[in-house]
């Protein structure tokens, strides 16, 4: 009896322990989704960028704030590009509630949503990042876009820009349409940056982005596109001679949730992010102007020889013109759903473009 007795009380025991273990490790969630880390929740947060990027110092400014205005409820931990693999395997993860939270470049979706390729026509956007921020958070384009993004478990937390595209190059100045002639530019595999490149006449090259470098290093490639602060943070210029300030596309980036998390979240934590989200969007703005600055100086103090190309009127008006028919090829590319958003982003332009 007492065998029996003593039996029990070391499975009663047993089971209590492994309760505990199992909660302390998170294995429960509560009203703010994540997981449970004791009383505090996690939340996880992965973004398309190395760190102390532009992606990364916005992601740092929500957690900071979540965790502020939740009296330390809810912590954050990030994940820089890397950590929890690609940024593929990070757009999955989201998609299935691996991560609740997400920061990417729409191109970063592009296969999944080929309607969003229309954000990436050249010579649509704003010369001006602070009108792009406003198209981007204000316009119809991406209210549709979320739409879409709805109906695959993604929830748009907001959109931000990360800076207009400059064309770099590694064998002579872009200035004018004929430059680009037989120009191998580096581009990600897309049917319709393809076509951006072919309709200047170059002959536009798909290489991984962590490729790039040595790619304009050892000749495979002649220049890139890319924001300004890539041209620095991937250290670029090092094999750059030119850099032309074409302004010529919209690096337009979002912060996404896992649909099942949000819908998850108790009112009192969505009207916490909707108070956020309002001091982001500033501070998204001020912290691009500051990248931007901090960036270009960097690049003209290591390499003073870097040549900085300004288009004239009479030179971009030929880029843009050159690009019209791209236009007329879209629905090939994103389908009639990319017409549409094409439409509205148009509209959007004209209002915020005055």
């Amino acid at each position: 009896m007492k065998k029996k007795f003593l039996a029990l009380s070391m499975i009663l025991m047993l089971t209590v322990a492994l309760a505990v273990v199992f909660t302390a490790c998170g294995g429960d969630s509560g009203e703010s989704g994540g997981e449970a880390d004791g009383d505090v929740t996690v939340w996880k947060l992965a973004h398309s960028e190395s760190t102390d990027t532009m992606y990364d110092r916005y992601a740092h400014k929500f957690a900071d704030l979540v965790e502020e205005k939740s009296d330390g409820r809810i912590k954050v931990d990030i994940y820089p590009v890397g950590s929890l693999g690609d940024t593929a395997s990070q757009v999955e993860m989201l998609m299935n509630g691996s991560i609740q939270l997400g920061i990417f470049a729409s191109s970063d979706v592009g296969d999944l949503f080929p309607a969003v390729q229309a954000l990436s026509l050249n010579f649509v956007f704003s010369d001006d990042d602070a009108v792009n921020a406003q198209i981007l958070t204000e316009g119809k384009a991406t209210d549709a876009l979320d739409e879409m993004f709805a109906e695959r478990n993604l929830v748009t937390y907001d959109w931000f820009t990360l800076g207009n595209m400059q064309w770099g190059s590694a064998t002579k100045p872009i200035k004018t349409v004929d430059d680009f002639d037989g120009f191998k530019m580096r581009i990600m595999s897309s049917p319709l940056l393809t076509a951006n490149y072919e309709a200047f006449g170059a002959t536009p090259t798909p290489l991984a982005f962590t490729e790039t470098y040595s790619g304009l290093q050892l000749g495979t490639v002649d220049g890139t596109e890319q924001p300004m602060n890539a041209m620095e943070e991937m250290k670029f210029y090092e094999v750059l001679d030119y850099i032309t300030m074409s302004n010529h596309a919209q690096m337009a980036s979002f912060m996404s949730m896992n649909g099942d998390f949000y819908n998850s979240l108790s009112d009192e934590d969505k009207a916490m992010l909707e108070e956020i989200k309002e001091e982001l969007r500033p501070f998204a703005l001020e912290t691009l102007e500051t990248l931007l600055e901090e960036k270009t100086e960097i690049i003209k103090e290591n390499k003073p020889e870097l040549e900085f190309i300004e288009l004239t009127d009479e030179e971009r008006q030929a880029f843009i013109d050159a690009s019209m028919p791209v236009r007329d090829r879209l629905e090939e590319f994103a389908g009639e759903e990319g017409i549409e958003i094409f439409n509205l982003l148009l509209e959007d332009v004209e209002k915020y473009d005055k």
